[in-house]
């Protein structure tokens, strides 16, 4: 899922007003989270993970390729919160890290 999308979905029908005051965010803070000009902070990222249905795990992930695709000199920065993010989804999953 692009992050785009996941804005989409986190946003369903509603407007970003409305969105921003059922979900108890700030309107401009949400308006540039849809307009990618600014990337979520993980609280708020996780109040968008709960609308659209994603996990934790996958949120930060959309999240990570994001920062990459707009910043790709922080790659070896997105590389290690990839490997972290994988390590906690398979500890909390039960399953053995792939390292």
């Amino acid at each position: 899922m692009t992050y785009e999308e996941f804005i989409a979905k986190a946003l369903g029908d509603r407007s970003v007003n409305r969105a921003a005051k059922e979900l108890g965010i700030g309107q401009r803070s949400l308006d540039r989270y849809v307009k990618g000009e600014r990337l979520p902070d993980y609280r708020t990222a996780l109040i968008l993970a709960r609308e659209a249905g994603t996990s934790p795990g996958e949120t930060m992930m959309i999240l990570a390729r994001e920062e990459e695709r707009k910043h790709p000199e922080k790659d070896i920065l997105s590389t290690g919160f990839r490997l972290l993010v994988d390590a906690w989804n398979r500890l909390t999953n039960g399953i053995k890290p792939a390292y």
